[in-house]
């Protein structure tokens, strides 16, 4: 049990003993609020009864009391609110870091993709380089053994009794210029096709 305190205090020239829980010096603040407003209320002409003065600075203290409490209320709401607002931003800030993270894996991945697409592309440009040069060297044999066989044929016209070894030189060659152009078609529709891949694929990373 809270030790009872006696406090003498003086309220408009009046002496009061009172007798709480209240500590001593909580006390005579109370008092000398009471006799600050009593003081104020007065107003000098001695005609208002000392109870009228004390029922104004109550009612007085009273509105002063209640108009704290609504600005400590509405302080109070207003905390909460900023508190709300807090956590909204804290779950906001939390959502872009998120989404931050996100979009860097999405950028990453992106960057793979088109290096891997880049270097799809060079090696098909590569490929057709060295088809091109290799399809280039089988025109050239090629062009070179048809002469051959052309300047043998026109020898062998030019005499009726043509040796058998010369006809199936002949023929030998004749074979071989096939194969040669047959490897050669082969390899234009090779590189048309290497051609048509490089230009989706150029199309499709646009």
């Amino acid at each position: 049990m809270a030790e009872r305190n006696t406090v003498t205090v003086m309220v408009y020239g009046q002496e009061y003993t009172l007798s709480g829980d209240m500590p001593r010096d909580y006390v005579l603040k109370l008092a000398d609020k009471v006799d600050t407003k009593m003081r104020e209320l007065d107003d000098g002409s001695n005609t208002q009864p000392k109870s009228a003065l004390a029922v104004l600075a109550g009612m007085l203290i009273a509105d002063e009391y209640y108009t704290l409490d609504s600005d400590t209320d509405a302080l109070l709401a207003q905390n909460q609110k900023l508190a709300e607002n807090a956590q909204s931003y804290e779950r906001m800030w939390e959502e872009l870091k998120a989404n931050y993270a996100a979009y860097k894996e999405e950028v990453a991945g992106m960057s793979s993709s088109r290096e891997t697409l880049q270097r799809y592309v060079a090696e098909k440009d590569q490929k057709i380089s060295s088809l091109s040069a290799e399809l280039e060297e089988e025109k050239r044999l090629n062009d070179e053994l048809r002469a051959k066989v052309e300047e043998l044929i026109a020898r062998v016209q030019q005499s009726d009794n043509a040796p058998l070894e010369a006809q199936r030189k002949i023929q030998e060659l004749e074979t071989r210029c096939r194969d040669i152009e047959s490897s050669f078609f082969d390899i234009q529709m090779e590189n048309i096709h290497l051609k048509n891949d490089l230009e989706a694929y150029r199309n499709g990373s646009r």
